[in-house]
């Protein structure tokens, strides 16, 4: 099952632009991807390196999955994709963005969650750039 710390790790991915160099490692291919805009990462570097290896050193949670199943998600994924579109309707914004994303990850008890909560990072400091944002 994908669970809520395989989506944190996608949300740093995405969020320190590292999207380009992950699927050109992932495809075995170069050059750039259509609809890929850098941005202003939200999260530290540090934070996210100490994430991303903790999420990485964590062990399987299950066997190799044949490449034609779909890939369920787990009870607590599906909670927090259900807060993060909540959080969305509750600020008003357009769509879920990653910090909506974000948010709802911290709700949750899972590894990567309590190491961004222990780096300091807290569902206020993201409501509060999510309001900046949808103020532009």
């Amino acid at each position: 099952m994908i669970d809520v710390d395989d989506l944190l790790a996608a949300l740093i991915i995405e969020d320190q632009s590292q999207i380009t160099d992950t699927l050109s490692a992932m495809l075995g291919t170069s050059g750039t991807f259509v609809g890929h805009q850098e941005h202003q990462p939200f999260l530290p570097s540090e934070v996210t390196t100490t994430v991303l290896a903790a999420i990485q050193q964590s062990p399987p949670r299950s066997e190799a999955i044949p490449e034609s199943t779909d890939m369920p998600i787990s009870p607590a994924l599906s909670e927090t994709l259900a807060a993060a579109s909540e959080l969305r309707e509750r600020l008003q914004s357009k769509e879920v963005r990653p910090l909506h994303l974000f948010a709802a990850v911290l709700g949750q008890k899972s590894k990567g969650a309590q190491l961004l909560r222990d780096a300091g990072i807290t569902e206020e400091r993201i409501v509060d750039e999510i309001r900046r944002e949808d103020a532009f």
